[in-house]
Parts: C-alpha cells; structure tokens; sequence
C-alpha cells in the first residue's frame, strides 16, 4: 500500500488526535488550566471508558450464557 492510500485511509483520525491535542493545549496555555488538574481529568475518563468496556463486555457473557441455556 503507497503512503497516499495509507494516509487517506487514516486521515480523519489524524486530524482529530491533532485538533484534541490543540484543544488540550488551548486548556492548558490559553485558560490557565493546570496539567496535572488536566491529567486528572483524563485519567477519570479512562477510567469511565474502561468501566464502560467491562460493563460491556459482562452484559455480552450473560447473553451469550443466557442462548447456552436456552438452548440445552
């Protein structure tokens, strides 16, 4: 694959790591936010975010248990 199609291929998420990242620093330089209050902020959202995936994926295992059932 030429770079051309590899970087059309992953040009939106390029762009929006870039434009998040800008955002950040925007928080940080433009209106006096903290980085470690800033760190904190992400480290609570990742920690939401992986809540969410566990959640997610005990909620698939009952499914999937519960059509085992079912079907025996």
């Amino acid at each position: 694959m030429s770079f051309r199609k590899a970087y059309r291929r992953y040009r939106t998420l390029w762009v929006s790591l870039i434009a998040c990242g800008a955002f950040l620093a925007l928080a940080v330089w433009g209106w006096g936010v903290e980085p470690g209050e800033l760190a904190g902020f992400l480290g609570a959202a990742a920690v939401l975010l992986l809540g969410l995936i566990l959640l997610a994926a005990l909620v698939g295992y009952v499914l999937f248990k519960l059509r085992r059932w079912r079907e025996k």
